[in-house]
């Protein structure tokens, strides 16, 4: 341990307004007699127990802190829950640590919550209780905590001092173990900070617009004649034509669509069909709930059944639905029946293809087969994209706001990718 290592970080909303450097000093006096408890239950010098910023700290010194700390000690407060710096810093730690940031984090109570208000979303699987433990005493100190909150037990006397000093014991305690489960293990800043800075975990976040996903692809259970089960599994999700990419297809069109800013739902095929090819009025205008994406295996065209459906598909013609199918060349068997294949996929997709005079663009290269991971991914991309603008004209009959699009076009669509 070296003064660059503290054992927690104590994050806190710095009181606003024109009070001067004294009017946190609460929250100062509890880090020191924290720090104080912690020192003796670890072993390490107190004033390496922990960080905590001043006033005169430097803007930018906490995140090197938090880089090094084992424990993330935020004392929750209404305002903490409103503090930008606060909200950063939570992300920072969750960061630092990882997916199971929650044990290396021990809240404080410092200021209930006003009644009739909960947590926000990020905190709110890390609630200030304390498990009931101990005598009577200690028990009637945890109530009284959960109460009133640190602060008040603080600046309190007699009895409520006795519960302070309780809470303030159990605190540390839980801090030191927290410290021993997860022991030191610095990180570089860099690892903490991507390309968007560090977002304010407790800031309401835009809702992502939904990008529908379909896999119509053989189940090892329900293979084409001919067809081995090297590439399937269990059920449509299983399948995997690239060999050389990783994951499952409907793993890597998810991964895609988040990195465009698309919250993907996977539709099982009969329901998708429903939502594309339906009966209405002719006056009526369809009006869909998503763009959508359906990727095809070329071998599944061998059920008769299937190919119509596409077909219907096709024939419905709408704006906000891309058709990709999948001809893998890193399949040996795929490649020794690529023509037959590729004479299905003409007699299935080849009006998808040609629609809108556009048969060179991505449209038309997905439609005739894809036979790379590579040019899936990018086909992909403009696809969902193209989808997503046409969908907004759909359903708004004017051309989308830029704000809307997820795919940081500035000023709205770019019809010549589809």
């Amino acid at each position: 341990m070296t003064d660059s290592t503290p054992v927690f970080f104590l994050s806190y909303a710095r009181t606003p307004g024109p009070q001067g450097p004294d009017a946190d000093q609460p929250v100062f006096s509890f880090f020191k007699e924290l720090g104080e408890r912690v020192a003796r239950l670890t072993g390490v010098p107190a004033e390496q127990a922990g960080h905590v910023d001043r006033p005169d700290t430097a803007s930018n010194e906490w995140l090197s802190k938090l880089t090094a700390s084992s424990v993330f000690v935020p004392l929750y407060a209404p305002r903490y829950f409103t503090d930008p710096l606060c909200g950063r810093q939570w992300t920072a730690f969750k960061r630092r640590v990882g997916p199971d940031y929650g044990r290396a984090v021990v809240p404080v109570l410092w200021i209930p919550h006003r009644q009739g208000t909960t947590l926000p979303m990020a905190a709110l699987d890390i609630p200030p209780h304390l498990p009931r433990e101990g005598g009577a005493e200690e028990q009637h100190a945890q109530d009284r905590y959960a109460e009133s909150g640190l602060f008040q037990l603080r600046e309190m006397e007699d009895d409520d001092q006795r519960a302070y000093r309780a809470v303030l014991g159990r605190l540390a305690q839980r801090i030191a173990r927290a410290w021993e489960d997860t022991p030191p293990r610095p990180v570089s800043i860099e690892r903490l900070t991507d390309r968007r800075g560090l977002v304010d975990a407790f800031a309401a976040q835009p809702s992502k617009p939904t990008l529908r996903i379909t896999v119509v692809a053989p189940t090892a259970g329900r293979l084409p004649p001919g067809r081995d089960a090297a590439s399937y599994g269990p059920d449509t999700e299983s399948w995997r034509p690239y060999r050389t990419a990783r994951g499952t297809l409907t793993q890597q069109a998810f991964a895609l669509a988040r990195n465009l800013g698309f919250e993907p739902e996977l539709i099982p095929f009969d329901k998708a069909y429903e939502g594309i090819v339906y009966k209405r009025s002719a006056r009526e205008p369809v009006r869909p709930l998503a763009p959508s994406v359906l990727v095809v295996d070329a071998w599944v065209l061998s059920d008769v059944r299937v190919a119509e459906q596409l077909q219907h598909i096709v024939r419905a013609d709408r704006p906000w639905l891309a058709v990709m199918a999948v001809l893998a060349e890193d399949d040996p068997q795929t490649r020794s029946n690529e023509e037959r294949l590729r004479e299905l996929l003409e007699k299935t997709l080849s009006r998808h293809r040609h629609l809108r005079e556009m048969p060179r663009t991505a449209r038309g290269s997905a439609a005739r087969g894809i036979p790379k991971a590579d040019a899936f991914a990018w086909l992909f991309a403009e696809l969902s994209k193209s989808c997503y603008l046409r969908y907004l004209d759909s359903i708004q009959g004017v051309s989308p706001h830029p704000s809307a699009d997820p795919t940081g076009s500035p000023g709205g669509r770019r019809p010549t990718s589809d």
